[in-house]
């Protein structure tokens, strides 16, 4: 029997959790725990423990796929590769667009990036978890530099207070959520703001339990208070930010007192006082994720946070700092590599005429790259083709299935639509494949080399641990062909993941003292790493902050988007989210069954009884867009007159409930009513 344990990485959330991958005779057996990983100490959540199961699964895509007389037939990579570049060859710039993709190497999102602008033209590229996540970390950008995390995962159990807000962490990043109780047993506050009292918010010490929706005027009356009883980091504040002056001018306003607070959020005002004394104590990190970022106000709330830790001087410093919890498991990545419209790799804006001259020289395409102007986010590709503008005629999506995990599911059905040429590259036929005219077969996180980029700017390796099935091929492999069938072979001409690597990491400056050589000896490293000799960084902005001026800039935000409102007919708010035991949309967990479990509806337990409901009983869902039947489950984790669902199931469709919320579809807090099926 020949056994190895291969070391990679988990294919699900930000966290970047390590493992090995059990290998018995060339076949993948299960997943070993690997202690040297700092981020989770050889300790897995259910998804990483069954996160080998679904590589095997006979659902997997083995050969490219034609769509001839309105079906999806076998073809060769020949046929596949030659349709591509042919039908490619005949659209111009402005018609083609490229959605990415999170869940890939870092590797492949940098050549797909290539590859757009260089061999089509065109800056029309994006990928679809950006449209929750971008402003995650977008936001931060503004106000501090840099559009990531500042600290590290495992400084978070040196805090001395502990703030999470718009994240059910225990459930969504459970390994993230254990640095939690790590500061908590050592002496830290835990301080939970969510409108469900989750798991999460259960082992606080201190849970703000708030009207969905009323987020940015919970933190104004936090900084309010913080304001009022003279808290703030005077020193901090006038060596090292701008803006204050209008900052305090605005939060000191009335309608932020704890008792205007309370009134709007329904956290009582004690509890928004104690909240200001704990934060603003040194040693505070806040931790957040897509609970306040699926918003019409998203930028506002980021914002918000922004300004709660610049106000107490707490970044820049372990157990400090803000801390966005990424959700693919390489989405960081992707947009370092320049998988959007506006920017090249390492946030390189592509308008930028000296940027655009130093990839333009590096590359050297003959017949130049794509322009140096922004081009269309998926939201705006979505739109032209709807508007059937004729604009957008082709599109080539990689490890992405718009069709499930777009805001507005509808929506992007019907702009597929309106295509003209599809190509869809993934490891299943999913929903998105429906309406494709070529389907290519890619290798999962375990049939690959390469690299990605976790929640805290950390790199890491994946290490190939099995064949792949049939004739399925890395994606990079698989756009390297196409652009060579299209006349771009010397542009792509790389033998492995660490060529391609080499080349990234010599045009992003975050990156340029990474290496494959360096991971090998490190395991891992944190950008930004500027040289060779630069051990990577931990914590951002412990001298100065990454904007023009070295200092940190105060947005104050007021603007607050209101939940629909409910009425008579329909007396709840209804919100969607995710559970510990799948992710995303499920194309990957529930083909694992250790970590399969069925769909529920939770309920407060006051309006259950009013209703007449038991925790099992079959009950109908219905907002004014559409209905679905699901599982009772009776709980005092939920707000009275609130309903809850988790998102990742296709056969229930919850996104198609929230199409039209304002301001931002799939936002949740959409009214709905609930009715017991006799």
């Amino acid at each position: 029997m020949n056994l190895k344990y291969v070391p990679t990485t988990c294919p699900y959330c930000g966290t970047g959790c390590s493992f090995f991958l059990v290998v018995r005779d060339g076949r993948l057996v299960g997943v070993a725990p690997r202690s040297r990983s700092p981020v989770n100490e050889g300790k897995l959540c259910p998804r990483g423990m069954a996160a080998w199961e679904f590589v095997a699964s006979p659902e997997r895509l083995t050969h490219p796929l034609i769509r001839k007389n309105g079906e999806l037939v076998p073809a060769t990579w020949n046929e596949a590769i030659t349709l591509i570049a042919e039908k490619f060859r005949q659209y111009q710039p402005s018609e083609c667009c490229v959605l990415s993709s999170p869940r890939t190497s870092n590797e492949d999102n940098y050549v797909m990036m290539k590859f757009a602008r260089g061999v089509l033209k065109t800056n029309h590229i994006d990928h679809c978890e950006r449209l929750c996540h971008a402003s995650i970390v977008d936001s931060l950008a503004d106000s501090f530099g840099h559009p990531a995390m500042t600290g590290s995962i495992p400084d978070l159990a040196k805090a001395k207070c502990i703030f999470v807000i718009g994240s059910n962490a225990f459930a969504q990043h459970p390994l993230i959520g254990r640095k939690i109780i790590e500061a908590q047993r050592s002496g830290a506050t835990y301080i939970c703001a969510d409108p469900r009292k989750t798991f999460t918010g259960s082992q606080a010490d201190l849970h703000l339990q708030f009207h969905a929706g009323t987020d940015i005027m919970l933190l104004n009356g936090i900084m309010h208070e913080i304001l009022l009883q003279k808290l703030e980091n005077t020193e901090f504040i006038a060596e090292r930010t701008n803006g204050f002056d209008e900052f305090r001018e605005i939060i000191l306003q009335p309608e932020y007192s704890a008792e205007n607070v309370a009134e709007s959020c329904g956290v009582p005002a004690e509890k928004i006082r104690a909240t200001a004394k704990l934060m603003a104590l040194p040693g505070c990190a806040v931790i957040y994720s897509s609970g306040i970022t699926k918003q019409g106000n998203s930028a506002e709330n980021i914002h918000s946070l922004a300004n709660l830790q610049l106000l107490t001087g707490n970044v820049g410093r372990a157990g400090t700092g803000v801390h966005p919890l990424r959700g693919q498991n390489n989405i960081q990545g992707a947009c370092d590599m320049g998988a959007q419209p506006f920017y090249f790799t390492g946030y390189q804006r592509v308008e930028d005429a000296d940027v655009h001259k130093k990839f333009e020289e590096a590359w050297s395409f003959s017949d130049g790259i794509a322009p140096a102007k922004t081009g269309y986010e998926i939201t705006e590709m979505m739109d032209s083709l709807i508007s059937k503008s004729g604009e957008l005629k082709a599109m080539y999506i990689m490890g992405e299935n718009p069709v499930l995990s777009d805001l507005d599911i509808n929506h992007a059905k019907a702009a597929l639509e309106q295509l003209e040429f599809l190509v869809v590259q993934d490891i299943f036929l999913n929903e998105t494949a429906g309406f494709a005219d070529v389907v290519l077969p890619a290798v999962c996180f375990a049939e690959r080399d390469g690299t990605q980029t976790n929640t805290e700017r950390r790199v890491q390796r994946w290490h190939k641990a099995c064949e792949p099935p049939g004739e399925a091929k890395a994606d990079w492999e698989i756009i390297a062909s196409i652009a060579s069938a299209m006349g771009y072979a010397e542009q792509f001409s790389w033998k492995t993941y660490a060529e391609v690597f080499d080349e990234l990491a010599s045009l992003t400056p975050p990156y340029a003292g990474i290496s494959y050589d360096r991971l090998a000896s490190a395991d891992s490293i944190q950008w930004p790493c500027p040289s060779g000799d630069h051990s990577g960084t931990q914590i951002l902005y412990t001298d100065t902050f990454a904007t023009a001026d070295g200092r940190a800039v105060f947005l104050p935000a007021v603007r607050q988007i209101e939940n629909e409102k409910t009425d008579e007919q329909y007396p709840f708010l209804f919100t969607t989210g995710r559970c510990i035991f799948h992710w995303d949309t499920g194309s990957m967990t529930r083909k694992s069954s250790a970590a399969n479990t069925g769909n529920w509806l939770e309920i407060n337990t006051a309006d259950a009884k009013k209703l007449e409901i038991s925790t099992g009983d079959s009950v109908r869902l219905i907002t004014h867009d559409a209905e679905i039947s699901a599982t009772a489950r009776v709980t005092e984790e939920i707000l009275p007159g609130t309903l809850f669902m988790p998102s990742h199931y296709v056969e229930f469709t919850t996104k198609e409930l929230v199409q039209n919320t304002m301001p931002t579809p799939g936002c949740g807090g959409r009214s709905a009513k609930i009715e017991k099926i006799i």
